[in-house]
């Protein structure tokens, strides 16, 4: 269910599908078809830009530097941004950052949930497994908005000072965490084990399925739990 809405809402968005300013083309007419073709290049180069932001650090270190993208000098200079940026986070914010497309916001809300809500959580994260490179965004988003946390770093002057390393490892260690979980459900394959997971296809448009999906660890223990499973 959650990897269909998150499907929904990826071909929704202006940046595939821009129904604003909708126009019909007649293919058979050669200059409408250059400028449906040339409209097509231009939503291809921005869907590139895109993924490549969405995989961006916002902090690197390189040549004895360190490099900050335009979302870390935003997070950096902008004391309003950064307020509304760090907050405590609930499930609704996340949803709401998925809606709005603002996936690495996204994922690095779910880094900070985590490990509350953990079942739902690795849901969200594995509903893009198939149309995004997960593993690169939530080491991205790690990257890009832990340095200015806060909780970690005060920031006098425009200069960073690191003074609870502490909770920034406590990050670095969920992500890590969050990446080694999808990363056992992505190697399942049909009519395979993963423990006590079995890797199931009946063949339909629903895909993979994995059962006993309790049994995969604490993300999803409580699943089996859940008061609608009852009665």
């Amino acid at each position: 269910m959650i990897r269909h809405l998150i499907f929904y809402i990826l071909i929704s968005s202006p940046l595939y599908v821009h129904s604003q300013d909708e126009k019909i083309y007649n293919l058979s007419d050669s200059a409408d078809l250059v400028e449906f073709i040339g409209e097509l290049d231009r939503i291809e180069i921005e869907n590139k830009k895109w993924l490549n932001t969405l995989s961006s650090k916002g902090v690197t270190y390189k040549n004895e530097e360190i490099v900050f993208d335009e979302e870390a000098i935003k997070l950096l200079k902008d004391k309003s941004y950064r307020e509304k940026v760090y907050r405590e986070y609930t499930l609704y914010d996340v949803g709401l950052s998925f809606s709005e497309m603002d996936i690495k916001k996204a994922f690095w809300q779910i880094i900070n949930i985590y490990p509350e809500k953990k079942d739902t959580l690795i849901q969200y994260v594995f509903a893009f497994e198939e149309i995004l490179p997960v593993d690169e965004i939530l080491l991205a988003s790690f990257y890009t908005y832990a340095f200015f946390d806060p909780k970690i770093t005060k920031l006098g002057n425009g200069k960073p000072d690191v003074y609870r390393p502490d909770i920034f490892e406590e990050y670095f260690r969920r992500t890590k965490e969050i990446i080694f979980v999808i990363d056992n459900l992505r190697k399942l394959k049909h009519n395979e084990w993963s423990g006590y997971v079995h890797g199931h296809n009946y063949g339909g448009k629903e895909g993979l399925n994995l059962q006993q999906i309790y049994e995969a660890g604490k993300p999803f223990e409580k699943l089996i739990d859940h008061p609608s499973w009852i009665n």
